[in-house]
């Protein structure tokens, strides 16, 4: 068995540094694997902007041609893409080449099968068996096979998109919009999408050239410069975008950027509006419980799944959810052929909501209680996760207690959720209160009792 140590391999796909384990021969080994394994002779194919999504792309082509697969090219296209177009085709396979937010010297595959839905952990366990086994497909020589360009076809995913709010109302309020792709993935599909809905688009970072002018994760801090924009022209509400366009991150006239742990609420807000009987909602266990009031002003319930797109989508089917997500602007509509996060989901969303509420969005951001949220780490070296979780358990007796992900304790002002790191030795540490006061104490109790 190869030692793929350098490669972050999960349901999420493989991931690596193109210098260092996601070379062009991994690269080929994974893509015959891939080939091998999935059923159906046409395959969806679309990527970021990275300069090694070509030669990574043309390599992942090479191996699915030699199987006698088709490949529909859909070129630089969001991440929901992809799988919106899988699932609305009813095909069985996808992938998109990019490394999400990771710098521009890592790049990744991941997987799409069935319905639009990244690879469940079977499905990456049958390709790793591929891939260390080297059992791949014999060569079909005797096939006509084709690269089709389908960029044609990524109305499939706007068109579902569109149907889920009021277009004509969009429309009506002519909104300026400020748009930061980072240069990725959505610089040419997302300002296309807000010209749909009868927006005026203000670019910036819309040159699909893969070289990101600011660090490809949407945080507040990242988005300093980008906040200055959307004051100076003066634009109704502005939308910022990681590399592969699946996560949102909203910016205000008055604010700047918000926490991406708004977003999700404020699509919310749209489609919880005119649901009719008690909504089931699902976020992770790391997410803002901003959500849980949102939801239980209409009447509905919040569940809580482990991190991780595939665990929500998996407990929103299971629990019959008419809406999901995470804090990180990952916001999910089951009714949208994408069915995982979708930046353009939540554009729509949240300006279906500035339209039939008639307010500005930093009205609307008023109406949401402040978010005192913090993410922190500490080493565990020396320490056993257990004896660490028993330690937490005792500075919140009162608590109610979750072991799906780890640690979670919650109380009704207040959580904390503790996850080992897979990959440090290091605990993760997420809290979140009413007040900036109670969360300062909660992470000093903390830090006391691990150190």
């Amino acid at each position: 068995m190869d030692d793929f140590s350098q490669l972050m391999i999960s349901v999420s796909g493989v991931r690596g540094l193109l210098h260092n384990g996601f070379d062009p021969e991994t690269i080929l080994r994974f893509s015959r694997a891939y080939a091998s394994v999935i059923e159906g002779d046409r395959v969806v194919v679309g990527r970021d902007s990275r300069p090694s999504g070509v030669f990574i792309e043309s390599l992942l082509n090479a191996a699915l041609l030699a199987t006698g697969k088709n490949v529909l090219s859909l070129g630089i296209v969001p991440t929901p893409t992809v799988k919106a177009v899988v699932n609305a085709l009813e095909l069985n396979s996808g992938v998109i080449v990019t490394a999400s937010h990771n710098p521009l010297e890592w790049n990744a595959f991941k997987f799409v099968g069935k319905h639009g839905f990244f690879f469940s952990q079977k499905e990456i366990d049958a390709l790793m068996d591929a891939v260390n086994r080297n059992s791949f497909s014999p060569v079909i020589y005797d096939r006509e096979v084709s690269v089709k360009p389908s960029y044609d076809l990524t109305k499939l995913h706007i068109e579902s998109v569109l149907s889920r709010v009021d277009v004509i109302a969009i429309r009506g309020k002519k909104f300026k919009v400020a748009l930061d792709a980072v240069n990725g993935a959505g610089s040419i599909l997302v300002p296309e999408f807000l010209e749909l809905l009868g927006c005026e688009v203000y670019k910036l970072h819309c040159k699909p050239d893969g070289i990101f002018p600011r660090p490809p994760e949407p945080t507040e801090s990242a988005l300093v410069a980008t906040g200055e924009f959307v004051r100076d022209q003066n634009v109704d509400i502005g939308f910022a975008l990681d590399p592969d366009a699946d996560r949102l991150v909203v910016l205000t006239p008055k604010k700047g950027a918000l926490s991406e742990e708004y977003t999700l609420p404020l699509s919310l807000m749209s489609i919880l509006k005119n649901h009719i009987g008690k909504p089931k909602v699902v976020v992770n266990e790391s997410t803002s419980f901003i959500n849980d009031r949102v939801v239980k002003a209409y009447g509905g319930t919040t569940i809580r799944s482990k991190v991780g797109e595939a665990n929500v989508v998996e407990s929103m089917i299971a629990n019959k959810a008419v809406f999901g997500g995470e804090g990180n602007g990952g916001v999910i509509d089951p009714k949208i052929n994408s069915y995982g996060r979708d930046s353009l989901a939540g554009i729509a969303h949240i300006l279906n909501l500035m339209a039939m509420e008639d307010k500005s969005i930093d009205d609307l951001h008023d109406q949401l209680p402040g978010l005192f949220m913090t993410k922190t780490k500490f080493s565990r070296q020396g320490k056993s996760i257990d004896g660490i979780y028993e330690s937490i358990k005792g500075l919140f007796p009162d608590g109610k207690v979750s072991l799906i992900d780890g640690l979670r304790i919650e109380w009704e002002s207040g959580w904390i959720h503790a996850r080992p790191s897979n990959t440090e030795p290091i605990i993760r540490i997420i809290a979140e209160a009413t007040s900036q006061v109670e969360l300062e104490e909660i992470i000093k109790k903390v830090e006391t009792t691990i150190s």
